[in-house]
């Protein structure tokens, strides 16, 4: 805090070199470089995974169980469950309720997309409220602590940088969003970084539809 606060004080110029140059020591750039690479290995993967099962299964052949699956899941119940796993842990990947929701809705799949992704970013402004309920229970605080350590190391080295990426790459979102509560991250900047979300989900939307689309 107190080197922003000193930050604040220079010129625009002078600052983004300060930036620049802890950035660079502090290994964000490197960081960076591997979450993006892993993004697009994520990416290539889900387009490959479809490649292989197209080999195994018929796909228009399975049209009508898949059909059968997706009406026997109440939406409310699909939804409601989503946004409770993007508040807690966010253990089950978003991309496979997009398939669902496509499958479930298919004359407006991006619609879904964006509720989706509404309700990540509403799940990550309840996982961050999480962290501030949390530092009224100092027991629990250091147990999230220590199981955490390396990701409370990039709140305090980054900043908002380590929002947006776990709204973009494969950063535990939730998680991130309940230490920035934890550490009292400034709820404006966690509002506004959080956004980037819809980008993450758009963007992922766009591969998987797309791959779906060649092959059934």
């Amino acid at each position: 805090m107190d080197r922003a606060k000193s930050l604040k004080k220079r010129p625009l110029k002078k600052k983004i070199e300060l930036y620049h140059t802890y950035y660079k020591r502090s290994g964000l750039y490197k960081f960076l470089g591997i979450n993006l690479m892993k993004l697009v290995f994520m990416l290539v993967g889900i387009i490959v995974l479809i490649l292989v099962v197209d080999q195994i299964v018929d796909f228009k052949q399975q049209q009508d169980k898949l059909q059968d699956f997706v009406e026997g899941h109440n939406p409310l119940f699909v939804f409601t469950f989503f946004l409770l796993t993007e508040s807690v842990l966010g253990f089950i990947p978003p991309d496979i309720f997009m398939v669902w929701g496509k499958a479930k809705f298919p004359e407006f799949p991006y619609l879904i997309v964006g509720l989706l992704g509404t309700l990540s970013y509403i799940g990550g402004i309840n996982a961050y409220f999480l962290g501030v309920l949390v530092r009224k229970f100092p027991s629990v605080e250091r147990y999230i602590q220590k199981r955490n350590e390396s990701n409370f190391e990039l709140i305090e080295k980054w900043g908002g940088i380590v929002i947006i990426m776990a709204a973009l790459f494969p950063l535990p979102f939730a998680m991130i969003s309940t230490i920035a509560g934890i550490v009292k991250y400034p709820f404006r900047f966690f509002l506004l970084y959080g956004l980037t979300r819809y980008i993450r989900f758009f963007l992922y939307a766009v591969v998987i539809f797309g791959a779906i689309k060649t092959f059934i």
